[in-house]
């Protein structure tokens, strides 16, 4: 029998990267008064660092139990394997670096730009996962992250002789961009610096004490395509007018996280649920890379367990599902031509990790999951002017 008194689970916590490579984490065993170790190879996932101690012996059954896992485990990390050697797909592989993802997005841009879509929405991680998950790093510390990567986004457009406006929410944060840019209204030739409303140029110490300051126009005739950052979810109705005083102008959502403004939108003081459906509904996710962790309980050892993976899309390619495994990688384990809701990506991270075999009872997965996996926004498809957020 298997008597074991200690079981000590080793579970890496995994940093922001993400070529394609095999799905397998090792959990290593460790056996009090046996020199015998085993490993068991599970589908990888981001599983943070955590131990387990028992002080009794798991019965027979429970011995039982654990070993059908094993196996199951050992099988669908060799299916997972085998998917991802035998995917021809073409779509391009997610970023290893800031530099790629930039160049990733201005890439995809371009090719949504030729096929005449205007409303365009990229979405990336701006700092590495881990500072993004710590408590020490301000929402400044994002923002101004964001800033260095929407100007070099956009000096692929400047430096073939196209004007771009970033336009920001208020003057307030613009005048934090100008601090940035040493007071230039131009950090970068054909690159100004805008507010989503009329304002006027200048820092506020200029506007407060010179007279006659000239005013700063949202929209300017010269203008050829513009790019909204750091605004919230109460300003976007003014995106909104930004959008159509722009007319046939390219409009790029740069970052804003909109599936987090849509969960805002219909709650008190927040902007009412139309607004994705007749605006939102319009914007066309060209770059998208978005991180998603979660957690799983299983009926024996070690009865939680984390992993984590990503949604990524470079237009026109497809969605692809992403899970992290224990060698820094990220592994292709599903594709699909049209956006997948949230929930859908998470189970198919938790097949792909060959846990719903260990699912105790169907009552009790039905209790964790919920009746429905998808949000308002994603079932509300009848009520959209516009099926093209989820193409």
């Amino acid at each position: 029998g298997r008597k074991a008194q200690h079981h000590v689970i080793r579970i890496m916590n995994l940093g922001f990267c993400s070529s394609v490579g095999s799905s397998a984490l090792r959990v290593r065993r460790a056996r009090t008064g046996a020199s015998q170790r085993e490993q068991i190879l599970v589908p990888g996932g981001q599983l943070r660092r955590c131990r387990l101690e028992m002080q009794e012996s798991p019965s027979e059954t429970e011995a039982k139990v654990e070993d059908a896992a094993d196996v199951k485990a050992d099988e669908t990390a060799s299916k997972v394997s085998e998917n991802v050697g035998n995917d021809t797909n073409e779509d391009e592989p997610p970023p290893s670096t800031f530099y790629q993802a930039v160049t990733q997005a201005q890439e995809a841009t371009e090719k949504a730009l030729e096929k005449g879509f205007r409303l365009l929405e990229v979405e990336f991680p701006p700092l590495p996962q881990s500072m993004l998950d710590s408590a020490a790093i301000g929402t400044y510390t994002v923002v101004d992250a964001n800033y260095k990567l929407v100007l070099d986004y956009a000096k692929r457009w400047a430096d073939q002789g196209k004007r771009v406006a970033i336009a920001f929410p208020d003057a307030a944060e613009k005048d934090r961009a100008l601090e940035n840019s040493n007071e230039q209204e131009e950090p970068y030739p054909n690159i100004r610096l805008s507010t989503l409303q009329d304002g006027f140029k200048g820092t506020f110490l200029d506007r407060l004490l010179t007279s006659g300051v000239e005013q700063d126009l949202s929209v300017r005739d010269d203008d050829d395509m513009f790019v909204v950052m750091s605004a919230s979810c109460q300003e976007l109705p003014q995106v909104e007018k930004l959008c159509i005083k722009a007319g046939e102008r390219p409009v790029i959502f740069f970052n804003l996280k909109l599936d987090t403004l849509r969960g805002d939108l219909g709650l008190p003081a927040f902007p009412p649920k139309d607004l994705q459906y007749r605006f939102l509904s319009s914007i066309l996710p060209v770059y998208y890379l978005r991180q998603r962790s979660y957690s799983k309980t299983v009926p024996q050892p070690p009865y939680v367990v984390n992993y984590s993976g990503a949604l990524y899309r470079a237009f026109p390619g497809k969605y692809q599902v992403l899970l992290d495994t224990s060698d820094g990688k990220f592994t292709r384990v599903e594709t699909r031509e049209e956006r997948p809701a949230l929930g859908e990506v998470r189970d198919v991270m938790t097949k792909a990790m060959g846990l719903e075999a260990v699912t105790p009872a169907p009552l009790m997965g039905f209790l964790r999951k919920g009746a429905t996996s998808r949000t308002w926004w994603e079932v509300d498809s009848d009520k959209e002017e516009s099926n093209i957020w989820r193409t």
